[in-house]
């Protein structure tokens, strides 16, 4: 995967991840209430998965550099707008514009990604995708919690927001489509309509889907859930940025070493239940956990269980797919990323107070790993056989 691929994908996440310390305190600023300020950070998600499943045939049918440059155009314009609004209402419907350039702009990017794989080296170029994700992860709170302090709310949305639109009409014009997109954008329409329902009936697509359900569900139950339990054992909020970057740090070293390889030699499979084991083991060591020891172990043992398991996915996805309808696949695959991102707080939330939010992410995963072993998940292994 080239230089220009990495940069595109960091980009990609780089403004949802540096509006995470600063979004809520701005809509309150504006005079929103609670509810109001759930409906504005709502809205990107809810926007965004429907809009994944949409976009897929989408980026299919048109190709990669526009669709890259759309999606990066409209969710920048949109970003940079949060500069100029005045009320509560304003930002709601900027938000829906944002969530719906982002629906076609992160499966594009990781459609690009997965054309750009090598054959036989698809788990090492997913690998490097996953750290551009989560070098996003690491830089875009620090640009937002420290941009906010140095220049206020404002600034940081139209910074951010431009970038966006700067690398789209620099950087995006470099990509390459795959031949087969790039030679025909018409002709293979009809047959493109129907690739929605023939991808979801794909077994190897579905353990996909589960599996990165199961890792993005533990991950919205982690964030709801575990500055409750630093405060618990009172630790302050500077703790609990210090750990997330820890689990971001040893995600990434997963996901840039030699360890990116494994998958393309030993087989997805095997690691997908490794980096299940990994994830349900961090969670049940915080859960535990009564020390900052204690957590930043949990939290390296995730990090290298996200690291492990959400490159896999990926893969999975490159390998049954190839390049005319490897953009509906992953829109399909967003949708359900943001689904169990969305369906972890709110689940663990709504039942929080009786049963450990951690325990209820574990035993979602339990029942995952017993769902993926039936014989319909069982088929061959599939390892640079297509794409």
């Amino acid at each position: 995967m080239t230089i220009l691929t990495f940069i595109i994908v960091v980009v990609a996440f780089v403004d949802t991840m540096a509006l995470l310390p600063i979004l809520s305190p701005f809509a309150v600023s504006l005079g929103a209430r609670s509810v109001m300020v759930g409906l504005i950070l709502g809205t990107y998600s809810l926007v965004n998965m429907v809009g994944n499943v949409i976009a897929g045939p989408i980026i299919d049918r048109r190709g990669r550099r526009v669709t890259i440059r759309f999606g990066m155009v409209v969710a920048g314009l949109s970003l940079a707008a949060y500069a100029l609004v005045t009320a509560p209402w304003q930002l709601l419907v900027l938000r829906a514009f944002h969530g719906a350039g982002g629906a076609i702009l992160v499966p594009a990017a990781f459609a690009h990604a997965g054309d750009r794989s090598s054959s036989g080296k698809v788990g090492r170029s997913m690998g490097v995708a996953g750290a551009a994700v989560a070098t996003a992860a690491l830089i875009g709170p620090a640009i937002g919690g420290i941009g906010h302090v140095a220049l206020g709310f404002r600034p940081v949305f139209a910074g951010v927001g431009m970038l966006l639109v700067i690398v789209a009409l620099t950087l995006v014009r470099s990509v390459d489509d795959p031949p087969t997109v790039a030679r025909d954008t018409t002709m293979n329409s009809a047959a493109r309509s129907d690739s929605v329902p023939t991808v979801i009936a794909n077994p190897t697509l579905q353990y996909a889907y589960i599996s990165v359900f199961a890792l993005t569900f533990a991950m919205g139950t982690l964030a709801y859930a575990f500055p409750l339990t630093m405060a618990e054992i009172g630790l302050s909020s500077a703790h609990t940025g210090a750990l997330l970057s820890l689990f971001a740090a040893a995600a990434i070293l997963v996901l840039v070493l030699p360890t990116n390889r494994l998958s393309d030699r030993y087989g997805r499979r095997p690691l997908a239940i490794a980096g299940s084991l990994a994830v349900g083991l961090a969670l049940a060591g915080v859960a535990v956990a009564r020390s900052r020891a204690m957590l930043s172990a949990a939290m390296i043992v995730y990090g290298i269980g996200y690291g492990t398991l959400f490159p896999v996915c990926c893969a999975l996805v490159v390998d049954e797919t190839t390049p005319g309808d490897r953009g509906t696949a992953f829109g399909l695959f967003y949708a359900v990323f943001s689904l169990g991102v969305v369906a972890g707080p709110v689940v663990t939330g709504a039942i929080g107070t009786a049963f450990s939010p951690y325990l209820v992410a574990i035993a979602l995963i339990v029942a995952v790993r017993a769902i993926l072993s039936a014989p319909r998940f069982a088929g061959r292994e599939i390892v640079g056989l297509r794409g």
